[in-house]
């Protein structure tokens, strides 16, 4: 599909003067409001202004999506040691005050300048007489999505930060203190129902999915109820700060923090299952579930990322941040894709992939037969200098120089046409996928289990993904209620959102962080035993992380030139199995090698190391190759996998996980005394 181009303004809009001091969002103007008002296309433009701030200094949340995909029972960072991932370890102590200034404020300038917007758009006479009709036009469109993106913005903050200054956009302030998350999520709903009604769905008056729409308004009252109506970490340190908010906690309070849920939760999870089954079900407009897939690979849930890795929109997206092929700070898949390597024969495969994928969960999470297992993670990367097909070492390390198995969903190597003119790295223009049909179908169904007032509709939704991920119905579940069905929806949503951001608050709101926190610490220990004293271990699912693998380069189908592979039709070539990797043949004219992919042996099954098995792979130029044995023996990567996987945990069992970002060092510091950081947080 097309894609939209936002608008960079080299010029401050006039209309943007005021904004409070403390989010340094005051900007002299060179164009008056009457003109930027003056026609639809206008406004857009000046609305496409608040995109692109967004989107160049807003969406990578600091290169890693704020850590979301780098802190749960699934995801982890290999870099070590580093302090890129500390608040995903719910270790807040050792993050800096101003480590996510940036984004704190680019979220409230674009907050402000789409409410200034807003504003404007409400005071045209065009748009009254619009409004006081029953259908959508493009100026009920264009206060829509203006007050959209303010709702989103605002949530970004809540979700990121917790409780925030908030309402002091384009004013003169002196004062400010903090709000409530729970009033600003409350704002924020009201907000969003009352423009809903006026904006078109995805595929009307030409809006796609890299504009917000109907559908993704519907959404997001959705998301936004479920999480008011989930478990979180609230502040003890404010008396009064919440007002007559009641809350059932967890564990214990900290003196700064307890874990909380509100006692009228079910209110907000009603309207979660009230918007979510809205948007999916009569305001979907063009959006849906992808089910059908006529390539020969046959795998639908592959086609979202497809388009994705192509440079193009899916049909299964409600909303994605736009971008294009050339430009810079696009971090899909510098920052979080397929691991690649920093090399000037070709600068487009340098991926620092920064998401890994803990070895117990790749070895066993995902059931045999389940298509999206090799689709979502890989275990080799892109070698630049050679223009092969490497393997990624289990430990320390980042690129293709250690981490192990990775996220697979963005590929340099993955698109139609992979190359493309002025390629470099973070110029991918594969777009930020920022809420999809599959992602709110299984809200939905997490709705309905706490509810406990329609199991059976939760079940058909689930069953839905799962029967898109098999190809078949034989693998449903069924029977299920309580918290059963509420852990099903949970594993589910693991297996189909891995490595985009969504683990992480799963956990959170379903008050179970803690305990999934300590048991996959526990899983990872044991295997580590089990390694260590018999070179192999071997997971309920039936596959075995040994201590070697063996591999060797090989040319597919007697080809010359790399394959970037597919489905794999069985597990007989250890070239394409795991599918859904190879390497593009980029053509550097350093990368003379004519055997580019590589072959693997022994990857989920036991290779005896000293057996006649291995002895025949090595005889026919096989290497065998450490793999499991640094999970264990390697004192670095025994450190790392401790401390990166969630060593917060450690000491705090029994407390509220403490995952927020700290409010910048100027809010603090302007705030005389009445805006502190909590749940232990730098404040200087």
């Amino acid at each position: 599909m097309k894609k939209i181009i936002y608008v960079s303004l080299s010029i401050m809009l006039g209309i943007f003067i005021g904004c409070s001091d403390y989010l340094d969002t005051t900007n002299p103007g060179q164009a008056d409001d009457a003109f930027v008002m003056s026609t639809a296309e206008e406004a857009f433009k000046t609305l496409s202004f608040a995109y692109a701030e967004y989107r160049r200094n807003s969406a990578h949340g600091g290169n890693y999506n704020y850590q979301d995909p780098l802190g749960s029972d699934a995801e982890y960072m290999s870099e070590f040691p580093t302090a890129n991932n500390v608040i995903a370890r719910l270790q807040p102590g050792a993050t800096t005050i101003d480590s996510r200034g940036a984004q704190y404020n680019s979220v409230n300038i674009v907050l402000a300048r789409s409410a200034r917007i807003a504003e404007l758009i409400a005071a045209k006479s065009e748009y009254q007489e619009d409004a006081a009709g029953s259908t959508p036009t493009v100026w009920t469109q264009l206060y829509g999505e203006a007050k959209t993106l303010w709702a989103f913005c605002a949530w970004e903050l809540v979700r990121h930060f917790g409780d925030v200054p908030f309402g002091y956009e384009n004013k003169f302030i002196e004062e400010y203190e903090i709000t409530s998350r729970f009033e600003i999520m409350d704002q924020i709903m009201e907000e969003l129902k009352a423009v809903e009604g006026k904006m078109y769905v995805l595929g009307q008056g030409g809006i796609t999915v890299e504009r917000l729409s109907r559908t993704f308004a519907n959404a997001l009252i959705g998301e936004i109820a479920l999480h008011a109506g989930g478990w979180q970490t609230i502040r003890t340190d404010m008396p009064g700060l919440y007002g007559e908010v009641q809350f059932d906690y967890k564990g214990a309070d900290d003196g700064e923090c307890v874990y909380a849920r509100r006692k009228d939760y079910q209110d907000y999870i009603r309207i979660a299952e009230q918007y979510l089954n809205i948007a999916i079900n009569t305001h979907n407009g063009t959006a849906k579930l992808i089910t059908t897939d006529t390539r020969p690979a046959n795998n639908p849930f592959q086609k979202h990322w497809q388009e994705i890795n192509s440079r193009r929109t899916s049909e299964e997206s409600l909303f994605e941040i736009g971008t294009y092929a050339g430009a810079g700070n696009i971090e899909h898949p510098y920052s979080m894709g397929r691991p690649g390597s920093n090399n000037t024969a070709e600068r487009l495969l340098n991926t620092f992939a920064a998401i890994r994928i803990i070895p117990t969960f790749f070895y066993n999470a995902y059931e045999s037969g389940d298509k999206r297992r090799d689709v979502s993670m890989v275990v080799t990367g892109s070698n630049a200098a050679t223009g092969r097909e490497d393997l990624v070492p289990l430990g320390v390390g980042t690129r293709i120089g250690g981490g192990g198995p990775s996220i697979n969903k963005w590929d340099q190597n993955r698109g139609d046409v992979p190359a493309f003119p002025n390629a470099t790295f973070r110029s991918s223009g594969m777009n930020y996928t920022v809420l999809k049909m599959s992602d709110a179908m299984l809200m939905l169904a997490e709705a309905k289990a706490i509810l406990g007032s329609d199991n059976a509709g939760a079940i058909t939704l689930v069953n839905q993904i799962r029967s898109r991920a098999f190809g078949d119905s034989d693998h449903n579940i069924s029977g299920l209620s309580g918290e059963a069905l509420l852990d099903a929806i949970y594993e589910e949503r693991k297996l189909e959102l891995l490595g985009e951001g969504d683990i992480r608050w799963d956990m959170i709101r379903s008050g179970k962080f803690n305990e999934r926190a300590i048991a996959v610490r526990q899983e990872m220990k044991d295997m580590a035993a089990g390694l260590e004293a018999d070179g192999y271990y071997t997971f309920p699912s039936g596959r075995t992380i040994s201590n070697y693998v063996w591999t060797k380069y090989v040319q597919i189908g007697g080809s010359s030139t790399a394959v970037v592979t597919q489905e794999a039709p069985d597990d007989s070539d250890p070239a394409l199995y795991p599918g859904w990797r190879g390497i593009y043949n980029w053509g550097a004219s350093i990368h003379t090698a004519t055997a580019k992919n590589l072959a693997i042996k022994g990857l989920y099954d036991y290779i005896d190391p000293d057996g006649s098995e291995a002895a025949a792979l090595e005889a026919d130029g096989y290497t065998k190759v450490n793999w499991g044995i640094n999970v264990w023996n390697d004192v670095n990567a025994v450190a790392m996998f401790n401390g990166a996987i969630l060593d917060g945990v450690v000491g705090r069992e029994n407390m509220a996980p403490r995952y927020f970002h700290p409010m910048p060092v100027t809010v603090i510091d302007q705030s005389k005394g009445k805006v502190t950081n909590g749940y232990g947080l730098p404040n200087n």
